[in-house]
């Protein structure tokens, strides 16, 4: 009697992924899970693939089989050096499961029942793509890639926002002008809304006829490059979570005829919910919880890119520390409540006055950050006094009282051999010695030479006194003497008109 061959050994110390292979497993295959200890031993396994998690095990066992498949949480290590295989990143979804162990050739065996699968393993291989966390990059790859396997020129991809009751365009392969927003309230008015109402795909070869069956009136002579059309609602446990829109009837050598539509597009919106999650959680990672503005994390990771593309560009960088005049007395007056309402009002009046590219943080208990991209030390005064004369005219209230509040302010522009953390503790410096002189000022740090960081270990206290910050913590010394920070004039004379920016800085108008 010949020896039977496990179909699938699995080979991970994760008893999560264990168990969601297991619960996905055909009736008739073959799997056989050991920990990497288990591997390690010298016993005969044969198997058909070999399912390894990198999370456990950086090595891949050397069998001789038909597949391997790899689980890992972040980019594994040394990937050209392992055998040739598939990558999944977990956490994974139950489709995914299915669709690896639909690629498991089974002993056919004599009767029936033999070869019975689940429903869902029908689907094909390449629907593994679609499993990316990354939300953007799975947007992208839903207009280009789904395009082509149906046989579409153009498709648009827009994400859904329950609040707001609105779909947005994520991604798309159009080149035509198209609607960047679209209310899914509006009855009669698109045909985006008129599926999303109805909650079921439409496909059809005559969309004219389908948008006067359905009283749309467009409002453009030719929506489509021809009749055909598929319009798909992406939703996961009954939640909308976008709309897929294909035009264009384009045969290629990667369209393919007669694949499962619905279960395809459950996949896909099986995969969106998943990125969107994962993106949710990883924007709550950088995000403060109390006034909604990022973190430090966020804030040095942003430093970082908008520094290569200054170097890039040769374009100006300039970076504000405020910190919070009285918060102080304000918690020991009327309670930390009242120092919490005027954390996030400040927050507030931050955001109003920034544009869109530019970036805030809170990076300490009353310490904001403001991130300046293309604007010279000119520019970034002019923000500074509009910051500051937003949070002293617009105060805060608290059990209808108000809450006073004044900011000292450092404003630095980047020179370029400072990376991030030079950067932040250059404006550190520059905020510290506002305060020395009087506080509700700015102070300006000339972009001439980095500051002089002196290394030491002690209080808080006794490093502010030394005009240093709890970045200077993690630079190392730089040698020589350097520029004192200098007070900017128009604001230690508030009445006096800022100078105008330079030709590449920032407008006073923002």
């Amino acid at each position: 009697m010949s020896e039977k061959i496990t179909d699938v050994l699995l080979v991970t110390d994760d008893p999560l992924l264990r168990e969601a292979v297991k619960r996905q497993r055909p009736v008739r295959a073959r799997l056989q899970s050991i920990d990497t200890k288990e591997l390690t031993r010298d016993r005969a396994m044969r198997a058909r693939q070999v399912w390894l998690d990198l999370d456990s095990a950086g090595d891949a066992p050397s069998f001789d089989v038909q597949r391997r498949v790899y689980f890992y949480s972040k980019t594994p290590p040394a990937v050209e050096k392992l055998p040739p295989g598939m990558f999944i990143r977990k956490p994974c979804q139950a489709a995914v499961l299915e669709v690896l162990w639909a690629g498991v050739k089974l002993d056919s065996g004599k009767g029936p029942k033999a070869a019975a699968r689940p429903a869902a393993l029908h689907l094909p291989i390449w629907l593994l793509d679609y499993h990316e966390l990354d939300l953007r990059a799975l947007c992208r790859k839903c207009v280009q890639g789904l395009r082509e396997r149906l046989g579409y020129q153009d498709a648009s991809l827009y994400l859904y926002d329950a609040q707001h009751e609105l779909l947005t365009l994520a991604e798309t392969t159009h080149t035509r002008p198209i609607d960047l927003a679209v209310r899914t309230d509006a009855v009669g008015t698109n045909l985006m809304t008129a599926v999303v109402r109805a909650g079921q795909m439409l496909r059809t070869s005559r969309v004219s006829a389908e948008l006067a069956a359905r009283r749309i009136d467009s409002h453009d002579d030719r929506p489509y490059a021809d009749e055909g059309c598929l319009v798909v609602p992406l939703a996961d446990a009954g939640r909308l979570l976008g709309v897929l829109s294909f035009s264009g009837c384009a045969r290629t050598a990667n369209t393919e005829v007669g694949l499962p539509l619905n279960e395809i597009f459950a996949f896909v919106a099986g995969a969106l919910a998943h990125a969107r999650a994962y993106e949710q959680a990883r924007l709550e990672a950088r995000v403060d919880s109390l006034t909604g503005l990022y973190n430090q994390r966020w804030m040095m990771e942003a430093l970082e890119k908008e520094i290569r593309r200054a170097q890039r560009f040769g374009t100006p960088l300039a970076l504000l520390m405020l910190d919070l005049d009285g918060l102080k007395a304000v918690n020991d007056r009327a309670g930390h409540g009242a120092g919490d309402a005027v954390l996030r009002h400040v927050a507030s009046r931050i955001s109003a006055v920034l544009r869109q590219f530019d970036g805030a943080a809170r990076v300490g208990g009353d310490e904001f950050v403001v991130m300046l991209p293309s604007t010279n030390l000119q520019g970034a005064q002019q923000v500074a006094r509009r910051l500051l004369q937003s949070i002293r005219d617009d105060v805060a209230y608290w059990e209808n009282g108000p809450l006073p509040i004044a900011a000292s302010v450092g404003a630095v522009e980047w020179c370029p051999d400072w990376d991030a953390k030079r950067l932040v503790e250059a404006a550190d410096q520059a905020m510290y010695t506002a305060k020395r002189r009087g506080r509700n000022t700015i102070v300006c740090q000339p972009a001439e030479r980095p500051p002089t960081v002196r290394l030491g270990r002690g209080t808080r206290a006794e490093r502010r006194g030394a005009g240093q910050s709890r970045f200077a913590m993690e630079l190392p010394e730089q040698p020589g003497p350097a520029d004192p920070p200098k007070a900017c004039p128009a604001d230690l004379l508030p009445g006096e008109p800022a100078a105008p920016s330079a030709p590449a800085a920032r407008s006073a108008d923002g």
